[in-house]
């Protein structure tokens, strides 16, 4: 079987093309002797999936029927990824395609090589028809993966009708996996003011946390994004993404609910800051505003006010006293934890360790490079690329810096611009393996963009 006669015999299944499927499979079978049940069973794409995850993923329910009733097929039969039709990373969105894989035998609780199952999926892609069906299996809701629950999943992706199922069966909002972050941290990281609001309605503790991270100290920080989105949406920035009303008023809501719900608000990180004063540092007056009546006044200001906070932790005094020796030790510390929480691929709660130590060292270029790779990590291409900028500012000397602007531009589809990238990482070291062969790489993918022979 050659490539060709294999994409057309996938995509009939994927694109339910029945009479088609089975005519390809019937003139294999002319060819090759093999039989039409072992054609349509053991033929692969390049991953590993054959005719039945590919019907699933498309959700062709006419398909799967024939395939597992009159071909016999596993209905649990597994991908290169160890992924079954219902653990895909493609799990499908037809609920009828679903309900039948269910019904013929189809085992929820089967893990892939990330060790995720159908329901962690399903949260992970917002399936709230779906998640109940996976549950009424039997499958356990709080189940773990190696980052967490099926809740946190849906916390972090801001899939908030797909949160409230898993919530109304019993999910817990308090669950900590590992050192991993918990749901509700997750909905923060997210800027998901509409999941934290649900999880903290379901008994979600708001000072509780793994590795001394606390939840409103985490909202301080990024509600920093927030401030800066805004101001680019005032001075008529045109991405519709920024258009997202939920997604610019999340972080401060989420630091106003976190207050209400009984957060410390005098609970210090590891530089022995509040988040008031975090917000402040971050330039987020509006955090500032509302966390400014419930904290506790601190002696060492003389003007204990919502602008004598701004002004006292943006003054110059004030950013060198917290680069005393101490602040060298807790930089060390945060940079490490971030290198941890990273090899465990925990992204977020790395990018929360790497935050910590730029903030007390704002241009350390590798932090800066780990916290881009990070970001490359977890698919936010815009927040990768602003910390490889800023990375190949600090050390334009430094060829890595150039590599991970070109993955972070990669992943932006900006294709151009990252082979530039790429190229400019090779003129500072033309022997270096990493860049060539993302620089080959980017060159077809632009190639194959333009539709040019290859």
């Amino acid at each position: 079987m050659n490539p060709r006669q294999r994409t057309q015999l996938l995509s009939a299944a994927y694109d339910g093309k029945l009479e088609q499927l089975k005519r390809f499979a019937s003139e294999l079978d002319e060819v090759t002797g093999d039989g039409i049940s072992t054609i349509l069973g053991n033929t692969k794409d390049g991953n590993g999936r054959r005719a039945i995850h590919h019907a699933a993923s498309g959700g062709k329910l006419d398909v799967l029927k024939y395939l597992i009733e009159e071909i016999k097929l596993d209905v649990d039969v597994k991908d290169g990824r160890v992924s079954t039709s219902l653990s895909c990373d493609t799990l499908c969105v037809d609920v009828a395609a679903v309900e039948y894989l269910l019904q013929m035998g189809a085992n929820p609780e089967i893990r892939n090589e990330r060790n995720m199952n159908s329901l962690h999926h399903a949260a992970m892609q917002g399936h709230k028809d779906i998640t109940p069906l996976l549950l009424s299996k039997g499958i356990n809701v709080d189940d773990t993966d190696d980052f967490g629950s099926a809740l946190r999943y849906a916390a972090g992706g801001d899939k908030h009708d797909t949160l409230k199922v898993l919530l109304d069966h019993g999910a817990n909002p308090n669950l900590v996996f590992h050192e991993t972050f918990t749901p509700l941290q997750a909905s923060i990281e997210g800027l998901s003011s509409r999941c934290a609001e649900q999880l903290l309605k379901a008994g979600a503790d708001p000072n509780g946390g793994p590795d001394g991270v606390r939840a409103l100290l985490l909202a301080a920080e990024v509600g920093a994004t927030t401030e800066i989105i805004e101001e680019m949406v005032d001075a008529g920035a045109a991405d519709p993404k920024f258009k997202n009303l939920n997604f610019l008023t999340g972080a401060t809501q989420i630091v106003k609910l976190l207050v209400e719900a009984g957060a410390d608000p005098n609970v210090t990180n590891s530089r022995g800051l509040k988040p008031v004063e975090i917000a402040a540092a971050n330039g987020n007056r509006r955090g500032v505003e509302i966390l400014f009546p419930v904290t506790s006044p601190m002696p060492s200001y003389i003007d204990w006010s919502i602008n004598g906070i701004m002004k006292r932790v943006n003054s110059e005094k004030f950013q060198k006293k917290l680069m005393t020796s101490k602040a060298k030790q807790h930089f060390l510390e945060a940079k490490s934890k971030g290198t941890s929480a990273f090899e465990r691929k925990e992204y977020w709660l790395a990018v929360y360790w790497y935050t910590e130590a730029l903030n007390i060292k704002s241009g350390d270029a590798a932090v800066l490079s780990n916290r881009s790779l990070c970001y490359v990590c977890l698919n936010k291409g815009d927040l990768a690329f602003e910390d490889a900028r800023q990375c190949t500012l600090e050390r334009p000397d430094w060829p890595k810096a150039f590599y991970r602007a070109g993955e972070a531009l990669k992943l932006l589809n900006r294709l151009d611009d990252a082979a530039d990238a790429f190229f400019n990482g090779l003129k500072l070291d033309p022997k270096n393996k990493e860049l060539e062969d993302a620089f080959r790489e980017v060159t077809l993918d632009r190639l194959k963009a333009m539709n040019v022979p290859l």
